[in-house]
């Protein structure tokens, strides 16, 4: 019993901590997407990619070194591949979630989306957890 409890308190802190860095990914994707659209004057789609991508390779590293803390040294390529497919299949799951929703049920997309976001956190952390970053 006290293994499941000790299992369960290790999984609730990553949890945590994983929620601050999507805060902490939140604040810096804004910030960069502010100055590569306004300051850069950059095209909106290419900002949203580039936003994106430095998002993750940001996410891949603190949650590496800080929340999960594999036991092996940080090897980008090796890990950042399966990192990259957990955030694929997230978006995949949900552009088709939202897509659905939305035609099917004419629903408005700003709450659907908001409804769709804990399972995308739910994938996420559990992907990375049990498989890119394991």
């Amino acid at each position: 019993m006290n293994k499941i409890i000790n299992y369960l308190n290790s999984l609730k802190a990553e949890f945590f901590k994983y929620a601050i860095v999507g805060f902490v990914n939140l604040a810096f994707s804004l910030v960069v997407f502010y100055i590569f659209l306004n300051v850069m004057k950059m095209p909106y789609l290419v900002v949203f990619n580039v936003t994106w991508i430095f998002g993750i390779i940001l996410t891949y590293i603190i949650n590496f070194v800080w929340v999960f803390k594999p036991d092996d040294k940080l090897e980008f390529k090796k890990g950042f591949v399966k990192y990259f497919s957990v955030y694929l299949f997230s978006y995949l799951v949900n552009i088709y979630l939202l897509q659905f929703v939305v035609e099917n049920y004419q629903y408005d997309p700003f709450w659907v989306q908001f409804f769709i976001l804990p399972l995308v956190v739910f994938i996420n952390f559990f992907g990375f957890k049990y498989w890119a970053l394991k």
